[in-house]
């Protein structure tokens, strides 16, 4: 008798294998008397999972991740001056931290205003409030929005304000604005070519009050040079 051609033999093993296949009770009971013997399942070629566990995955990379990225995309949409308010308050809390609030010890200011003197490229403004109940306890060096800045350390009882002052991008004045970050009252303005900015665990009202008067003296108070 002539053998079947490949073609032929092929589809008549398929057939037969088909109409032979092992029930599935059978399959199972082969599996489990390979695990009890101590051999693993077959193994099975790896396969591309559902577009919808690689979301669930991404969704459950860890609340750390999730977070790092809400808060870089608040920040791109964030105004320049509300990224601003977060380094000046991030900077504030900084100061609180170990023996990091001045540089200088010194209520005086013909003291601490030449002490800034070849550590910055301008001459910060510094008004005494002593008398108001604000005495000046010190100053140091910072660093805020890429560039260095003088930070001017006051207290107002056993509450600490912080006035950062550096050179404003324009020449024009702006009134006082209030903000809040992190817990602490902000009040931002610019006169005299120079920005400021106050942060404190003061109550706003407290706060806009030194506010108002640190500008007051710093337009009466005649510039000093660089």
């Amino acid at each position: 008798m002539q053998a079947p051609d490949d073609d032929r033999l092929g589809r008549l093993i398929r057939r037969e294998a088909t109409r032979h296949a092992p029930p599935p009770a059978l399959a199972e009971r082969i599996l489990a008397d390979l695990r009890k013997a101590g051999v693993g399942e077959p193994v099975r070629p790896p396969h591309r999972p559902p577009a919808w566990r690689w979301l669930q995955a991404i969704a459950l990379f860890g609340a750390g991740a999730a977070t790092a990225w809400s808060i870089a995309l608040s920040l791109l949409v964030m105004p320049a001056q509300d990224v601003m308010s977060e380094s000046v308050a991030d900077s504030h809390v900084r100061s609180l931290m170990g023996s990091h609030l001045a540089d200088v010890l010194s209520s005086d200011r013909h003291t601490v205003k030449p002490w800034f003197a070849g550590k910055l490229d301008f001459s910060p403004p510094v008004v005494d409030l002593a008398a108001e109940g604000l005495p000046l306890v010190g100053a140091r060096l910072d660093y805020i929005g890429g560039r260095s800045v003088a930070a001017l350390v006051y207290r107002s009882g056993q509450h600490v304000i912080n006035l950062f002052v550096w050179p404003a991008s324009a020449d024009k004045s702006a009134a006082p604005r209030l903000l809040a970050r992190r817990g602490y009252n902000l009040v931002h303005w610019t006169q005299g070519g120079m920005q400021a900015w106050a942060v404190s665990d003061l109550n706003a009202s407290e706060l806009q009050a030194f506010a108002t008067l640190t500008r007051k003296r710093m337009a009466a108070s005649d510039p000093a040079p660089p």
